[in-house]
């Protein structure tokens, strides 16, 4: 950050009607929600933008001279590395409680869902039929080889993906899986989950890809006819369901409260905000991700998709898993 920058987030974060958010999420519909929290309450947001590693190691930096309010998420997976610098400060709030679903807040309330997202296969309604889906660890097997298009290794949403199995499987059905899921890959990854769709709505020879839920909402949802006719030629799947299964792996965008922050306040009724009602709803309808808030309605098209049941793990510790699901996945040749 440019010493002027700083001098005049520093500056602001002195006047009690501005909260100073560092956040790595870059969606316009987060920047609507801003402008109206300011229209409502007065107060005025600054909004530094930037990847979650250059986040933390901003705040660690800045210590006690930081000018940041709120820190925001995209992948929960990098709360456990906020949490072990003491980068956030507990709260504790009932308002914050009802309006964010168990289990995807922490138990120490040091920081709270946002918004959530499935990572789930979206496969070719033409080509497959989906009875023949049912697992994460069925995508090993050796029936789907050369059908599976998938993001590179070093995407966070893998990592975090591969850290959830790790954290409920352990290494020694995670490496196996890996070995087959590589082998079935229909080329070298490249590219983002859109283009994942998008290679297996070619009908080229993949018929499967593994993506985040919000990324079909915005294909079926496109200005461009021929996204919508890609989001439109495949269907959705959510694994490992049933009694006994793990569930689909979810990952939240989560904020907390900075532990040096200079308008505790502000941050606070930010927080509370972006959970209500009010802002959830505008989440699912715009950015089709799924809301935290149970009293919120889901948008239509992922009602559509149907309920499901969803990992039951701790995502404040997914992130001890990631370097170790790394390891596994560099070691099965998952380039």
């Amino acid at each position: 950050m440019d010493a002027l920058l700083l001098m005049t987030l520093m500056s602001c974060a002195s006047d009690q009607n501005v909260v100073v958010i560092y956040t790595e999420r870059h969606y316009d519909t987060d920047q609507i929600l801003f402008d109206q929290f300011t229209e409502d309450t007065g107060i005025k947001l600054n909004v530094v933008r930037a990847s979650a590693d250059e986040l933390v190691a901003r705040l660690i930096t800045e210590g006690e001279n930081t000018p940041a309010d709120v820190l925001i998420f995209a992948d929960a997976g990098r709360l456990y590395r906020a949490m072990d610098a003491s980068l956030l400060q507990p709260f504790e709030d009932e308002v914050m409680k009802s309006q964010v679903d168990d289990g995807l807040y922490d138990d120490t309330y040091h920081w709270y869902g946002l918004t959530m997202r499935a990572r789930v296969i979206m496969y070719a309604k033409d080509r497959i039929d989906p009875s023949l889906l049912s697992t994460y660890e069925n995508l090993a097997d050796p029936m789907w080889q050369n059908q599976i298009a998938v993001r590179t290794s070093s995407n966070l949403y893998n990592i975090s993906w591969i850290a959830s199995i790790l954290m409920t499987q352990g290494d020694v059905i995670t490496q196996p899986f890996l070995n087959g899921f590589v082998s079935n890959f229909y080329r070298e990854p490249a590219g983002n989950d859109r283009d994942q769709a998008k290679l297996v709505a070619s009908n080229v020879g993949a018929n499967l890809a593994i993506m985040n839920t919000y990324y079909m909402g915005l294909l079926l949802n496109s200005d461009d006819e021929s996204e919508r006719a890609v989001g439109e030629s495949l269907g959705v799947f959510f694994p490992n369901q049933g009694d006994n299964a793990s569930g689909a792996h979810i990952n939240l965008s989560a904020g907390g409260i900075v532990t040096h922050a200079n308008n505790v306040d502000g941050a606070k009724q930010l927080l509370r905000f972006l959970t209500s009602d009010r802002a959830q709803t505008h989440f699912t309808n715009v950015n089709y991700e799924y809301p935290v808030n149970p009293y919120t309605t889901w948008h239509p098209l992922l009602v559509g998709w149907g309920t499901f049941k969803r990992q039951s793990i701790d995502l404040s510790d997914l992130g001890l898993y990631h370097e170790r699901a790394f390891e596994l996945m560099i070691g099965a040749n998952w380039t």
